[in-house]
């Protein structure tokens, strides 16, 4: 396995670099923006500068003449945390004196987010803030009313994200418009990056150690010989960690309509006529899962890797693997230098490689966002939590990193140093699910350009066809949730190479008794007629 690394070409690049981003923040400025602001509540933090505009008025209530509430909030967790409790004791120190609340963590992993946090919803429990991205049930929470509109001035609560987070709004830019559903905002997204592609996380030390070009890998193809290379060279190390995951080399839009993964669309080129398509009767798709079913069963992946109580970053955290396909990138190292940052191993070294285009889509609009349930009892205390998230530094880098001399400090130039395996920043769901990323600290292990990296990705990328666009699954409620059953049967050990041969055709049997084709016509109906209305 020979292969020199590409070279961090960053320097040479900054000035255009910045020229770029400088295009980013015109183009958000001049968006359209289809609600009707007022200036934001009082944001000042105690101890900390005032962000409120200049002439901005306060909306917050007196902490005084609010009753005492807790705002129970869903998050999503990596992992289990012995630290929510830390945690919480800091930032209600910081929202007491401004609005007489404090906040309860439910933290809840991926493989449980169902059963834990979606059956709560549905059941009517107590919830002020639920994370709730485009992929995960989005649209379905909507059509069965478990969340309030945001903006809506003649409901119950009022217009709440313009009443106490009206800079949040501003700052957001175009990613309001693009999460606009029905005419109204029902979430308030993180501001984060808009394009994702999809790449390999490579673990750097076995990169080195065996010399391995992973700059050169963009296929399946270009890929297996080195996992056979490695499972010879390190038979106690799996080469490839995977529970799945395809941003590598995936021709498809994923999460194209909420969670009916039977269809999407191609990723295609600018320019190029989009139709949705059942991708799963691809033939490409089918070949993907071959090749997975060829690598598992010949032990490059973990054996495990088809169940929901497998955990990838656990593998990841350890550095015990060559390289992953299960996640998604940020531009330059920002995604590897994430992923060292909240691993707490000092020694696991990571180097990303995009694979795939660079486009913005819906699903990423919407890739992390924050709803307030139906079922909270104060919606508004909920909302100036959430504006908290986006304007105030201080609690907002104590939700991402946890508590300073606790379970991080800072270098001389305020980088975050964070203390190893501290049970915190390593457990929540990520940076990118909190906030405002933009305004978040920086690892002392990641480049200081980190930001201004993560904007020039989504300035360069190009628009899909279907950006916007979400599909309404009310005229086929049955067959949608047939089709989940489905699919939470076969899709993840389709993926992961399990019984692909065994299992495929009766999985595509399956599909089309549960309505598949019922489905993909209502899809392309309302794709034509939204196209045709954009």
């Amino acid at each position: 396995m020979k292969i020199k690394r590409r070279k961090n070409t960053m320097s040479k690049k900054l000035l255009s670099l910045l020229l770029v981003l400088s295009m980013v923040f015109v183009l958000a400025a001049c968006g359209e923006d289809t609600t009707t602001t007022t200036k934001a509540p009082d944001t000042t933090t105690e101890g900390g500068e005032d962000t409120t505009e200049p002439g901005g008025e306060d909306t917050t209530e007196p902490a005084g003449e609010l009753e005492a509430y807790e705002i129970t909030y869903y998050m999503y967790s990596t992992q289990p945390s012995n630290q929510d409790a830390v945690v919480e004791e800091a930032l209600n120190a910081i929202i007491t004196p401004k609005f007489n609340a404090t906040v309860d963590f439910i933290m809840i992993t991926g493989g449980d987010w169902e059963e834990k946090a979606l059956v709560p919803l549905q059941a009517g429990e107590k919830i002020d803030v639920f994370w709730t991205p485009e992929w995960m049930h989005f649209m379905s929470n909507i059509n069965k009313n478990l969340l309030l509109p945001l903006d809506d001035p003649d409901s119950e609560y009022g217009d709440l994200i313009n009443t106490y987070a009206a800079q949040t709004v501003e700052d957001l830019g175009a990613f309001i418009p693009a999460n606009i559903v029905n005419g109204h905002l029902y979430t308030v997204p993180t501001n984060k990056e808009l394009c994702v592609p999809g790449g390999l996380i490579w673990n750097q030390t076995y990169v080195e150690k065996y010399d391995i070009d992973a700059d050169a890998v963009m296929t399946p193809e270009d890929l297996e010989p080195i996992l056979a290379d490695f499972a010879a060279a390190e038979p106690d190390v799996r080469p490839l960690l995977s529970a799945g995951g395809w941003s590598f080399a995936d021709k498809f839009i994923q999460g194209f309509l909420n969670n009916m993964e039977p269809i999407s669309m191609y990723i295609g080129e600018p320019g190029e006529s989009q139709e949705p398509v059942y991708m799963w009767e691809d033939e490409s798709t089918r070949e993907r899962c071959l090749t997975m079913e060829k690598w598992y069963e010949a032990g490059y992946t973990d054996p495990d890797n088809y169940l929901s109580t497998f955990s990838n970053i656990d593998v990841l955290n350890a550095g015990d693997f060559l390289v992953s396909t299960d996640f998604v990138l940020k531009g330059g190292q920002v995604k590897a230098n994430e992923l060292m940052a909240q691993s707490g191993n000092p020694d696991l070294k990571l180097y990303e490689v995009q694979t795939s285009a660079s486009v913005n889509v819906t699903t990423h609009a919407g890739g992390s966002m924050l709803g307030i349930p139906i079922t909270s009892q104060d919606p508004a205390r909920a909302m100036m939590y959430i504006n908290e998230m986006h304007q105030n530094e201080e609690l907002l880098n104590t939700m991402a990193w946890g508590v300073e001399g606790t379970h991080y400090t800072l270098n001389d130039d305020g980088y975050v140093l964070p203390e190893p395996n501290n049970g915190w920043s390593d457990s929540h769901g990520g940076m990118w699910t909190l906030g405002n990323q933009f305004k978040q600290l920086i690892s002392a292990n990641e480049d200081p350009l980190k930001y201004e990296q993560m904007a020039a990705l989504t300035a360069e990328a190009w628009n899909h066809d279907s950006l916007g666009f979400r599909f309404q699954q009310t005229a086929v409620e049955n067959e949608y949730a047939a089709i989940k059953n489905v699919t939470d049967t076969y899709s993840l050990s389709m993926r992961c190479g399990v019984n692909v041969t065994e299992n495929y055709d009766t999985f595509l049997a399956e599909l089309k008794a549960a309505g598949v084709e019922t489905v993909m016509a209502e899809v392309k109906a309302q794709w034509d007629a939204w196209k045709a209305g954009n």
